[in-house]
């Protein structure tokens, strides 16, 4: 039987361990094939806090998330900190194990060979992300967020047509550039006083097979 560990007075709010974490397990993949638990993941991203806390956070009810909290940390995606009773019950801590995360890109290379499950998968994944991008621009759209978007944000869906060598640099500039973003506004540094938060999403991706030489 594990021992409880009780929190004192005091205690540090734990953070992610790591700065990046990559998938590689195709249950990782499944699990996060879900936009509560995407929501669930970012909330801990920031540092350990109780189911109730993140339900309080996203404006759900704390036994909705319960099954979330389990299955994320299942897979290795959050870890539990510590324990503490209050008022007769266990509070459980859980933070995410990193800042970030990212899929492994031999996951997507033409050569490795899937299976349908693992098709299924990513298709899942991927859909999730895009869709929880298009929910929150739909609500900023509603509530008039997106008032004066060339001064606030960028959107913009693009076509591009280059060679394989301009295609490997423009995929390396983009690399760089979010490599450099989260060096410099994905840290645990404190943040300025009015700070905002942005969402960015990067999807470059081949539309055909190339063509034979």
């Amino acid at each position: 039987m594990a021992t409880e560990k009780r929190a004192r007075k005091g205690t540090p709010k734990a953070l992610p361990e790591a700065d990046l974490y990559t998938l590689t397990d195709l249950e990782q993949v499944k699990v996060l094939a879900d936009p509560l638990r995407i929501r669930l993941l970012e909330a801990l991203c920031d540092g350990e806090r109780t189911t109730k806390q993140v339900a309080d956070a996203l404006g759900e009810r704390p036994t909705k998330l319960y099954h979330h909290v389990e299955a994320l940390e299942r897979v290795g995606l959050i870890r539990l900190t510590r324990t503490r009773r209050n008022r007769g019950t266990l509070e459980k801590y859980f933070v995410a194990v990193a800042r970030r995360f990212k899929t492994d890109p031999r996951i997507f290379s033409a050569g490795k060979a899937q299976t349908e499950e693992e098709s299924e998968a990513l298709k899942r994944m991927i859909s999730t992300v895009c869709e929880t991008t298009a929910d929150e621009v739909r609500r900023l759209v509603a509530s008039d967020g997106l008032d004066g978007l060339d001064e606030q944000g960028v959107v913009s869906f693009l076509e591009v047509r280059a060679s394989e060598a301009e295609i490997r640099k423009l995929r390396n500039r983009f690399k760089r550039l979010v490599e450099g973003i989260a060096a410099k506004c994905c840290t645990d540094e404190p943040v300025e006083e009015g700070a905002r938060r942005y969402r960015l999403n990067i999807a470059f991706y081949p539309l055909d097979k190339g063509l034979d030489s």
